[in-house]
């Protein structure tokens, strides 16, 4: 055979190899970029609690969306609107985790949940961060503390529930067919303040029998900022734009807040708060 033949095709595979491997390690790295982008992550910026928030993650944690009557609010395209005064973010906080590497995990808050050892994680970092930092104090932890037991007794998941009932048709008429309209109504329960609200939604179990009570924490526009600390011009957002809100001794109520939102939502959330809010204060500033 060849031998000229062989080089070539030789030279020819390896070029090959090489293109598949720098393509493969593009690949990988802009995977990695994307799920970092992805990420609420919790910061500090000189005496605040800085929280980093994507703002085009649409089918993520965040989410944008404009203000409507009934509290849940609109979903909407980030890129090709103006965000503004009318808008918001939703964000679906947590309070732990079953990663002991996972992002803003705190290894010194472990707990175990139905057989499950739970470290305490994005909201639990923010509670030790902000009373190391002073925004809150330990004397405001163990006044939640204190409180739950007395808020265990109203949990929203085990005493409200999602009901059907009948309705009945508009002036067109019946329905084809033999149909008929039946509508579901699902609860919510909002706290307002002048820094943003809190949802607690029931929403029907993913895996089991039954609804689960979510948190959400809804934060307007017009109070996010841009990485260098200024408030966020009016405008649609920029492909894979994050935002940050910060907490603060001026909003710190906000905070607690979230806290109590959870205690009040199901009897596991009030446990699972009440180890976070134990272990936190046994060690009044663990280390991440």
């Amino acid at each position: 055979m060849n031998t000229d033949f062989l080089t070539d095709l030789g030279r020819g595979l390896l070029r090959l190899v090489v293109a598949l491997i720098l393509t493969f390690t593009w690949l990988a790295r802009a995977s990695a970029a994307d799920t970092e982008y992805k990420l609420v992550r919790v910061e500090t910026a000189g005496q605040a609690l800085r929280v980093r928030l994507p703002l085009t993650d649409v089918a993520g944690k965040v989410r944008p969306k404009e203000r409507t009557p009934d509290g849940y609010g609109e979903p909407l395209a980030p890129t090709k609107t103006v965000l503004g005064e009318k808008h918001f973010l939703e964000w679906q906080i947590g309070y732990d985790t079953r990663e002991a590497d996972a992002p803003n995990v705190v290894k010194a808050i472990q707990f175990v949940r139905k057989g499950e050892t739970k470290f305490g994680a994005e909201l639990s970092k923010m509670l030790v961060d902000a009373l190391r930092l002073g925004v809150i104090s330990t004397n405001d932890l163990l006044r939640e503390r204190d409180r739950l037991a007395k808020l265990a007794e109203a949990t929203l998941e085990e005493r409200e529930g999602i009901t059907t009932e009948k309705t009945p048709l508009d002036a067109k008429g019946g329905l084809p067919d033999g149909f008929t309209r039946w509508t579901q109504k699902v609860p919510q329960f909002l706290r307002e303040t002048e820094h943003g609200w809190i949802q607690i939604q029931l929403k029907p179990r993913q895996r089991a029998v039954g609804n689960q009570a979510m948190v959400y924490v809804c934060i307007p526009m017009k109070s996010v900022l841009t990485a260098d600390g200024k408030p966020r011009a009016p405008g649609p957002a920029k492909t894979k734009e994050t935002v940050f809100y910060e907490f603060s001794r001026a909003n710190a109520g906000f905070l607690l807040d979230i806290v109590r939102a959870f205690a009040i939502a199901s009897k596991q959330h009030n446990e699972d708060i009440g180890q976070i809010l134990g272990k936190i204060l046994e060690s009044k500033t663990p280390s991440p």
